[in-house]
């Protein structure tokens, strides 16, 4: 009795058709295995790259791997639900890559801090990009027209900047200042006179009979954002004037941005004679520890007279940096990754104000390269029968953190740092053995009640911080008996 007997493969009561295996879907499914197994085999690369050297790089990730693991948790969901198959494998690093960026957007937006976001992305993309370039390396072979291509227009990119970048550098990145090691304010620009020396007056205008000073400096010193009348050298010469009867008092800015006691010696070498100096007085900067290991480090790979100008391609790095928040990214990855660098203390440290968060007796031996050339201008102040003043600068944080608030360096100089006032320290002792004065202006800067002395963006002085400065030199000029 009874109807038709059931098709051949088919369930009773079913009208559906059975799925079975094809060869092609088991191929499909080993190489997602393999994918997987190569997936594996990458995050704990990555993981025992980000727990070297203490976890040093694991922490500057921390926050990127809280806000990371709901994604963990939606590629687990997926992994058991109905769209699991063979290239779950793909969409799972696809889905990771994706995953991270967003949380590294998510942990720089929470932070403000635009620098730990960049590092955040790169180094995400310095691990993993190369992983994923190995899956497609067989795809990619078979298209060599287009590689070859690749590399073509790649080399003509990289010979075009080569040719262009010196005229690049000078008529559009850098306009107003020399490319070699010195970076000098070009001569005529900016206020800058024959010399590249921030003044109206030239070399011819300071007489021997004048009484003549030269202020040595960074930015602090030089103050390109002010007018000249505004700057503390300017004031300064206003200042002697009436203690100077019967003699002009000639003040000339050495000072440029960027420059510390290495490059100041060489340019005091270089011009200082022609403006027949009877004073020299130099300015010393937090930066200048740093500043001057570079000098000297780059002085070295050149030769002492050597041009070494600035490239286009160095630049780009020193833009790139800034970008990541840090002066030198290569040097900065190496210090989180014990098996990157050597165990002996570095040249150059990666920080620029290093002696904020180590103790003294780490510090200081990177101190010497600046002494040594403060020892150095002594000498060539002496030979052109000047007398030579040191004054050590107080950054805000060393005497008024309420200063500049929305200065982007409090990040990397906070003022609570347990090496703040080590500088000070430093320079008092060696002004015990000095045959030169060396005086603080932190005190000085701390004891006048004007505020701000900053301006509100930037670690540098206002037109009322330069009065300060000004007024204090002029003082203890004065107490030095160094003013004829």
């Amino acid at each position: 009795m009874g109807g038709p007997a059931p098709r051949r493969g088919r369930r009773p009561g079913s009208g559906l058709r059975p799925r079975g295996v094809s060869a092609r879907e088991r191929a499909g499914v080993r190489r997602g295995l393999l994918e997987c197994a190569l997936s594996a085999l990458a995050a704990a690369g990555v993981s025992a790259l980000l727990f070297t050297n203490d976890g040093r790089l694991l922490a500057e990730l921390g926050r990127v791997a809280l806000l990371w693991l709901p994604m963990l948790v939606v590629m687990s969901h997926r992994a058991r639900g109905p769209r699991a198959g063979p290239g779950l494998a793909v969409r799972g690093i696809a889905m990771a890559f994706a995953g991270f960026v967003g949380a590294a957007l998510l942990a720089g937006l929470t932070t403000g801090n635009r620098g730990r976001l960049a590092r955040h992305v790169v180094q995400f993309l310095i691990v993993w990009l190369p992983l994923l370039a190995l899956l497609t390396i067989a795809r990619r072979s078979r298209q060599w027209r287009e590689l070859s291509m690749l590399g073509f227009s790649t080399a003509v990119g990289v010979a075009a900047l080569w040719l262009t970048g010196p005229l690049l550098m000078r008529r559009v990145i850098v306009p107003r200042y020399t490319l070699g090691v010195d970076h000098r304010p070009r001569p005529h620009t900016g206020g800058t006179n024959e010399d590249g020396v921030y003044s109206h007056l030239g070399a011819s205008d300071f007489r021997d009979e004048d009484f003549n000073v030269i202020c040595l400096g960074d930015s602090f010193t030089a103050n390109p954002h002010l007018p000249e009348e505004v700057r503390w050298p300017t004031l300064l010469e206003r200042l002697l004037q009436p203690r100077a009867p019967g003699r002009r008092v000639r003040v000339a800015n050495f000072g440029w941005v960027s420059s510390s006691p290495v490059l100041q010696a060489r340019q005091l070498r270089e011009i200082g004679a022609k403006y027949k100096p009877d004073l020299v007085v130099q300015a010393f900067d937090m930066t200048d520890f740093h500043d001057d290991l570079v000098a000297r480090d780059r002085l070295a790979r050149i030769g002492a007279g050597g041009g070494g100008e600035v490239s286009i391609f160095r630049a780009f790095g020193v833009g790139a940096s800034l970008a990541l928040g840090v002066e030198d990214y290569g040097r900065w990855l190496r210090e989180r990754l014990r098996w990157a660098r050597p165990d002996s203390a570095p040249a150059v440290p990666g920080p620029r104000y290093f002696f904020l968060f180590q103790p003294p007796e780490a510090s200081e031996p990177y101190f010497r390269e600046s002494w040594e050339a403060i020892l150095e201008t002594d000498r060539l102040a002496r030979r052109m029968g000047a007398r030579h003043v040191l004054f050590v600068l107080p950054r805000y944080q060393q005497y008024d953190p309420r200063e500049s608030p929305r200065d982007p360096e409090r990040r990397v100089f906070p003022d609570d740092a347990p090496g703040l006032l080590v500088p000070f320290a430093y320079f008092a002792r060696q002004a015990r053995t000095a045959a030169f004065p060396v005086h603080s202006l932190r005190e000085d800067f701390l004891a006048d009640p004007a505020f701000p002395k900053c301006r509100s963006d930037d670690p540098h002085w206002s037109a009322e911080g330069n009065r300060v400065a000004a007024e204090a030199i002029a003082h203890h000029l004065l107490e030095d008996a160094l003013v004829q």
